[in-house]
């Protein structure tokens, strides 16, 4: 063997380490990556930045100043009359008037009216809860798409750093007669094409970048690290218990409920105007002293006691109103059943997308992988003894280069349908942070 050959085969054989050591490589960077733990990082910055969450909060705040307003007595009335011909009468010329009136609804108007301001309060939080939910998923899913998009950077760098050893290895082959015209053509159509795929990655960096700032509620154009790895996760409970959970912590069937519980509660008010609201008044006139004799009470100024109350005579109006309340009663349970199936029909799709994910990634491991990692190596050797052509290589690499992809596709899947299960259940079902550290 002369020197030439020997540093090709030597360069070409380190090459083909450095693809063979890449997941060692990357676990490395791995660790740096997790010490810095950005996922929990971007999502305490999405929960106190995020605009969608600000409106949220302002919108909670805003109606919890809606309760010490609800279920409070009106305010009283004060009338001041000056008569500008005052009434003679037998003890004196009246004069003027002075009286308050004070409205008082039917018994528990005021209550329901309390207990509404609550409802409002209530479903707000629950909104407030479930948009948190929502921001998080968003946050994480981001998050994992950057995460994947790292990774193909990295395994279509790698992948582009052999075909540019190969493309030396052609054309020296070609020069010695070892090789053919067409083995150099198929490398640099190769390398043409890898160099495509890593400038299209590069410009969707951007994309997702600006996506996850706005999330975080930070400048657009912040620079991220790009993380080279996806994390690998696993749901922590039984598969047949996330629909129940979600039953018991979604904070839209919370919503739901507490909006059917207001209808409700809005149907009893209606109810109670059948029955008169009172006011109840206090006069004084004042009074001069009579003009003529001395009369019994002359000059004193009377005062009068009243209570009136309104005639609930129109009933066909209220009737309607209750029956527009028991509508909105049948709308309410049929939003909430809607929201059910709907959180069934998700938490389905997404266990489905998870368990396949999971299928796959083990299919890839445990049987794809390995194999042709050996194919790769067998085409090395009969590379090395002349038995096979540099096209051997490249067919081993290029199926390398999409199994490594597609089980980073896998993961990716995973961690997305673990995100969506999350959001659906209201409670955390992956180590996260586990994951990062």
């Amino acid at each position: 063997m002369n020197l030439n050959s020997f540093i090709c085969t030597f360069s070409f054989l380190i090459a083909v380490a450095f693809v063979n050591i890449l997941p060692e490589i990357c676990s490395a960077q791995e660790s740096d990556l997790k010490a810095k733990k950005p996922l929990a990082s971007y999502l305490e910055q999405a929960l106190a930045n995020n605009d969608s969450l600000q409106a949220m909060r302002a919108k909670l705040r805003a109606i919890s100043y809606k309760i010490p307003q609800a279920g409070v007595l009106p305010d009283p009335k004060l009338a001041v009359q000056y008569y500008l011909e005052p009434i003679e009468t037998r003890t004196g010329p009246q004069q003027a008037a002075l009286g308050i009136t004070q409205g008082l609804p039917w018994f528990g108007k005021l209550a329901l009216l309390r207990k509404l301001a609550d409802h409002d309060q209530v479903i707000a939080g629950a909104e407030l809860a479930a948009t948190e939910l929502d921001v998080a998923r968003q946050v994480k899913e981001t998050y994992i798409a950057y995460c994947f998009l790292g990774r193909s950077q990295q395994i279509f760098t790698d992948n582009l750093e052999l075909l540019q050893y190969l493309e030396g290895i052609a054309r020296d082959r070609y020069t010695g007669g070892k090789a053919t015209y067409f083995d150099v053509l198929k490398v640099q159509t190769e390398l043409a094409q890898t160099r495509e795929k890593v400038r299209t990655l590069q410009d969707k960096t951007s994309y997702l970048r600006v996506q996850l700032n706005n999330l975080l509620g930070t400048d657009p154009e912040l620079a991220r690290p790009i993380p080279d790895t996806v994390p690998e996760l696993a749901l922590k409970k039984k598969e047949h218990v996330i629909y129940k959970l979600a039953l018991e912590h979604s904070p839209l069937l919370t919503a739901a409920q507490e909006r059917i519980a207001k209808t409700q509660t809005g149907t009893a008010l209606t109810e109670k105007d059948f029955f008169p609201d009172f006011q109840v008044s206090l006069k004084t006139l004042f009074t001069g002293s009579a003009e003529y004799g001395n009369p019994p009470d002359s000059g004193s100024d009377p005062i009068i006691a009243g209570v009136s109350m309104n005639i609930p005579l129109f009933r066909e109006r209220r009737h309607a109103r209750v029956a527009e309340q028991k509508e909105a009663l049948q709308s309410a349970q049929a939003l909430q059943a809607e929201q059910k199936r709907g959180i069934h029909n998700r938490i389905e799709q997404a266990l489905y997308t998870y368990q396949d994910a999971e299928h796959r990634v083990a299919l890839y491991r445990e049987e794809l992988l390995p194999k042709v990692r050996q194919q790769l190596e067998v085409a090395v050797s009969g590379f090395q003894s002349g038995k096979n052509s540099i096209l051997e290589i490249i067919d081993a690499e290029k199926s390398l280069l999409g199994f490594e992809l597609a089980e980073s596709r896998a993961l990716t899947d995973k961690a997305i349908a673990l995100a969506k299960l999350e959001a659906q259940t209201g409670i955390i079902l992956a180590d996260w942070r586990g994951n990062e550290e």
